[in-house]
């Protein structure tokens, strides 16, 4: 799995034919196949197979997509490839906040999109519960409240600490109900918590779908990181849309205040996480480093440069191979 500048440009041009109501440029990059798929914002709007006439039609309708659409974030592997962007889109006047998500495949030699899905963000208030959405938030309520994770950290001081969470969460408890979510969430924190007691780590704080955990070894918390991922797949194997946790880790000094824990090493290794595919167990250089090269541990794939959020330059992950 790797970024793809490829898809990443095919969706450009997509998006910008569909902006410019250009049907013969949109319509050429949607795959006929059985299995695609088209989701759009309408109930109505779930259409199986060939879309083109219908995703036409549409097009005519309105004149084009008036969208403006951020950043794209595109990868692939083998012949499959999937990307998401996000932005605003003007209906009858009025502007709002959306998102679209594709998945492609290499269709003799062209990237065809077999999935399509727009949707409109919505705070989970609106559904009439509230859940931590992302790792800032649980990095932030970790910064207040300080916990206590002494007995975590090495004798030499350093901690190694991971960040956990449900990817597309928000999505998945309006498909799966309120009920149904909040029995996701307890076989979730219990693999989690089995998982973290095994390894001789601390579950540190757990909020809606993401936890920190603490270890005082690195290679402790990327053997639990790994049994996180095995534990999910087998609690959740039946369970349809799949649960998939991001997993970040890093190393670093343990800043301790009136026996707290706090500082760099939390906010460096919440940035980790969102870099984190679903499913995927994410580290740092330094974790790496003191990971890598030893034959009882797993093995990882070739490194990513990636820009962290409120960090300066460039920095070097690996994520867990098999994880």
């Amino acid at each position: 799995m790797e970024p793809s500048e490829e898809i990443r440009r095919v969706v450009e041009r997509w998006l910008a034919a569909m902006r410019e109501g250009d049907a013969d440029t949109a319509l050429h990059r949607l795959s006929a196949h059985p299995g695609a798929l088209h989701i759009g914002t309408d109930p109505n709007e779930w259409w199986e197979g060939d879309a083109r006439a219908i995703v036409g039609r549409q097009l005519d309708e309105t004149g084009g997509m008036p969208a403006t659409w951020e950043r794209i974030d595109a990868w692939e592997e083998g012949t499959v490839g999937w990307a998401g962007t996000h932005g605003e889109i003007e209906w009858a006047g009025a502007r709002c906040k959306a998102r679209l998500t594709f998945v492609l495949h290499l269709e003799h030699g062209d990237w065809k999109i077999v999935q399509a899905h727009m949707s409109l963000p919505q705070a989970n208030e609106a559904l009439g519960i509230t859940l931590t959405t992302t790792l800032d938030e649980l990095e932030r309520t970790l910064q207040r409240e300080q916990p206590d994770v002494s007995a975590s950290c090495a004798v030499d001081g350093t901690v190694t600490i991971v960040f956990t969470d449900i990817v597309d969460s928000t999505h998945m408890l309006a498909r799966l109900g309120d009920a149904a979510w909040v029995d996701v969430i307890k076989r979730h924190n219990a693999v989690i918590e089995e998982a973290t007691a095994a390894h001789g780590g601390t579950v540190v704080e757990t909020q809606g779908d993401g936890s920190m955990l603490a270890f005082s070894s690195a290679r402790r918390a990327v053997a639990c990181a790994q049994a996180i991922q095995r534990g999910i797949d087998e609690a959740f194997a039946d369970t349809s849309p799949p649960i998939r946790v991001r997993i970040g880790i890093h190393t670093g000094d343990a800043i301790q205040e009136s026996e707290h824990f706090f500082g760099t090493t939390v906010h460096y290794a919440s940035r980790v996480a969102n870099q984190a595919c679903g499913g995927e167990v994410l580290v740092s250089s330094l974790v790496h480093e003191l990971v890598a090269g030893d034959p009882s541990q797993p093995s990882f794939l070739e490194g990513r440069e990636v820009e962290l959020k409120g960090l300066e330059g460039r920095h070097r992950l690996y994520a867990l191979a098999g994880a």
